[in-house]
């Protein structure tokens, strides 16, 4: 059948499509041209997402540390203060391309506002997390809802033994993301093609996958142990995405750049079946592979790095997650599994979902493919009760019911404010739910990607291919 596309915009060697719904951008050359090509593609997409979004994050940023939107604008400036100095020069030169585009375009967002909002998800974790030196941090914190979700399955565990890999990004409704969600594909010129989704102005956020089979995805894992001065989400995705062949060399840069908040990096290597999760704070890597004899693996929003636990040894990265999710009591294997447990703690990020793709993960190895895994990446039942969620209906609270494919009650942060550099007032109010989930084959390059509904599972998975895409 043929695929309906039709391309939108033209920038050089690049171009802008849509195609069922999704919007494309194709990217090629050198870090500066690359970002110039992403501005002059995207000029009127930038410039509603960035002040619209960096409001928003503002206005939840204020939430969770008790100020106002001042207070949080003012939170997002420390953070990208801090943060600038540790962006590799490849990336700030593909920033400065897309602030340069906007400028001929006559936008007034500048290359600090390009780097603010590149910044923004980073300083929206850390904000997040309360200071376990100051109690009042800790007690006030707004609760942080569950987020992104991956497993892997490889060898026996799949039905031809290729490598399926899945993944949700689950995050705020914040104005302007929903309709400006993009697949980016980039063909450098030094390094691997590949492909993630983002927002307009914005490198990346949340792993994706390159032409050498890897695939990789991010998940924010609170720890004591954060900072701003480090390498954020999205520079160490891009990082990953263009240069990594084996997941060693993932460790290696994850080991080697300085980091911001804690996250688990989940990557795998489809040519030689292979996938860790690489769980990460400022101060601390631990590498997790998967049980003996098993060729699964999955993540969630918190560290499974605890010495005894399926087959992990190493340094126990919940020790520095323990005052984050207010957790009770980590001192034994057992009372730690208990404390994650615990449905009427918020500070927990639905770890049940954790065991739902266990579950699900070993009721269906030997017979997984991409059509289960789609299946898999779209579950709505409660890990603990077996009850299935309606697609509108939200869970309980963040550590009760929560599902695979999660929804979170909208919540409003702000009324009525003014947006950064526009005149315009909006509400900031967002629901917290699937984004964007992605299952792929990596070694194929086929990729299944559902981005044009809300959550995102409910509507088409449509399928590309990486491979033939750096090849238009």
């Amino acid at each position: 059948m043929k695929r309906l596309q039709k391309i939108i915009r033209t920038q050089g060697k690049a171009f802008l499509e849509e195609r069922q719904g999704i919007k494309i951008m194709h990217l090629k050359g050198a870090p500066y041209e690359r970002g110039y090509q992403h501005g002059a593609l995207l000029t009127k997409e930038i410039s509603e997402t960035v002040t619209k979004g960096i409001t928003g994050a503002a206005a939840r940023i204020a939430c969770a540390i008790s100020t106002d939107i001042s207070g949080g604008l003012n939170a997002l400036a420390v953070g990208k203060q801090e943060a600038e100095p540790f962006i590799p020069p490849e990336f700030k030169e593909e920033m400065r391309g897309i602030s340069d585009a906007l400028a001929a375009a006559g936008s007034n967002l500048s290359f600090d506002d390009i780097v603010l909002w590149n910044t923004m998800y980073d300083s929206y974790c850390f904000y997040n997390h309360p200071d376990p030196s100051n109690p009042a941090t800790v007690a006030n914190r707004h609760p942080y809802p569950p987020g992104c979700s991956s497993f892997s399955a490889w060898g026996r565990a799949t039905r031809d033994g290729k490598l399926v890999f899945g993944k949700n990004m689950d995050n705020l409704t914040l104005p302007g993301i929903l309709e400006n969600r993009i697949l980016t594909i980039i063909d450098p010129e030094y390094g691997f093609g590949h492909a993630f989704v983002t927002h307009p102005g914005m490198l990346a956020i949340d792993g994706g996958i390159n032409e050498d089979g890897v695939e990789m995805m991010t998940h924010y894992s609170p720890s004591i142990n954060e900072t701003m001065q480090g390498c954020g989400i999205g520079v160490l995705t891009r990082l990953i995405l263009q240069n990594v062949h084996r997941i060693d060399d993932a460790i290696n840069i994850l080991t080697v750049y300085p980091r911001c908040t804690g996250i688990n990096y989940h990557v795998a290597d489809a040519k030689v079946n292979r996938s860790a999760v690489i769980e990460v704070s400022a101060s601390e890597v631990a590498v997790r592979y998967p049980e003996q004899g098993k060729d699964v693996l999955w993540s969630t929003n918190h560290s499974n790095c605890y010495p005894g636990w399926k087959g992990y040894n190493g340094h126990n990265m919940v020790s520095g997650q323990a005052k984050p999710f207010q957790l009770a009591d980590i001192t034994t294997l057992e009372k730690w599994q208990d404390s994650l447990r615990d449905r009427t703690n918020l500070y927990i990020s639905g770890a049940g979902r954790f065991r739902r793709y266990e579950q699900l993960l070993y009721d269906n190895y030997g017979k997984i493919t991409v059509e289960k895994g789609i299946e898999i990446v779209s579950d709505r039942r409660d890990p603990d009760s077996g009850r299935e969620r309606g697609w509108s209906e939200a869970v309980p609270a963040s550590n009760d019911g929560a599902t695979i494919c999660m929804l979170r009650p909208r919540v409003t942060y702000a009324e009525n404010v003014i947006c950064y550099k526009s005149k315009k007032k909006i509400t900031i109010s967002a629901e917290s739910g699937c984004l964007w989930s992605l299952v792929a084959v990596p070694a194929d390059g086929d990729l299944h990607l559902a981005i044009t509904d809300f959550p995102a599972q409910r509507g088409p998975f449509v399928h590309l291919n990486l491979l033939e895409e750096l090849e238009r």
